[in-house]
């Protein structure tokens, strides 16, 4: 009764602000993870209820707290359930990755042109900007029209980081509760498998070679694959600073992370090379 309480409160109040969509899906992934498929579904129903009940009394609809905590919640319970039967942390998040790449093929399999979609929705919404930014209207719409170009697989992999997110959250609250150390050791040893990498690779060079919808579709993956290798970098690069006691240049690492996106490229890149190089057996003191 707890996790459902818990869960469809912060359901509601992600509606206010947004992270705490997080700590809800987390709740999701907690009970799946220790209790296994059963209880996590127990959960995600009756929060999705409560959350619903909620909503009829709060803002007097039922349905969209229901809908969105559905949405929210069974891809998390499925991804638990991948890791609670794998223990592979590498493994779950190559699947949670593959699930925004099937959803950017879907969306370019359907729609003849996701690009004019997303340009007439950032002109709806942000096309005032160009004129009190004072930019010429050819400019601002070459702007747009290359953000938009973009935008199918970014949505997409803003769903993974908030699916890999809530995921990993659960992970270290169940450590945290279970296992004291569990998580740490878990993420810090975590390594991606050479399909995935492969996988990047064959976008890359398919990317060289397209023109038109085919090079947009492509890098629209890319994007999205990209996020799995910053995990994975993330991952490498503490794992290497806190095993050489860095404690400062790791706390540095993660303030850049927060307010400096840039450093997600190199991050990434050191993520997509671990799985030749193994930078921690190169780079970490010998019996960490």
């Amino acid at each position: 009764m707890q996790a459902i309480a818990v869960a469809a409160t912060c359901l509601m109040l992600s509606l206010l602000l947004p992270p705490l969509s997080l700590l809800a899906a987390a709740v999701v992934a907690l009970v799946s993870l220790r209790m296994g498929w059963r209880e996590g579904l127990n959960t995600l129903v009756a929060g999705a209820l409560a959350a619903g009940l909620l909503g009829a009394i709060v803002l007097g609809n039922f349905i969209l707290p229901v809908g969105y905590g559905l949405m929210l919640w069974l891809p998390v319970w499925g991804a638990a359930l991948v890791l609670r039967q794998s223990r592979d942390l590498g493994w779950t998040l190559e699947a949670v990755t593959l699930l925004g790449l099937l959803g950017v093929v879907f969306i370019y399999l359907v729609s003849p042109a996701p690009a004019a979609f997303w340009q007439e929705r950032i002109q709806q919404v942000f096309g005032s900007l160009g004129v009190q930014a004072g930019l010429d209207p050819d400019q601002w719409k070459t702007r747009v029209d290359t953000i938009a170009r973009y935008m199918t697989g970014v949505m997409a992999a803003g769903m993974v980081s908030s699916l890999a997110l809530s995921l990993l959250l659960g992970r270290w609250w169940q450590s945290l509760l279970f296992n004291p150390g569990g998580f740490r050791s878990e993420f810090l040893t975590m390594r991606l498998h050479k399909p995935s990498v492969y996988l990047a690779l064959g976008l890359a060079g398919a990317a060289v070679v397209l023109t038109g919808q085919g090079y947009e579709a492509v890098v629209n993956l890319l994007v999205v694959l990209g996020v799995l290798y910053v995990v994975a970098g993330t991952a490498v690069l503490h794992a290497i600073l806190a095993g050489r006691g860095q404690k400062v240049l790791l706390a540095v690492l993660y303030v850049l992370m927060l307010f400096v996106p840039h450093v997600f490229a190199p991050i990434a890149l050191v993520g997509f090379t671990d799985a030749w190089f193994d930078w921690r057996a190169r780079f970490m003191p010998a019996g960490n």
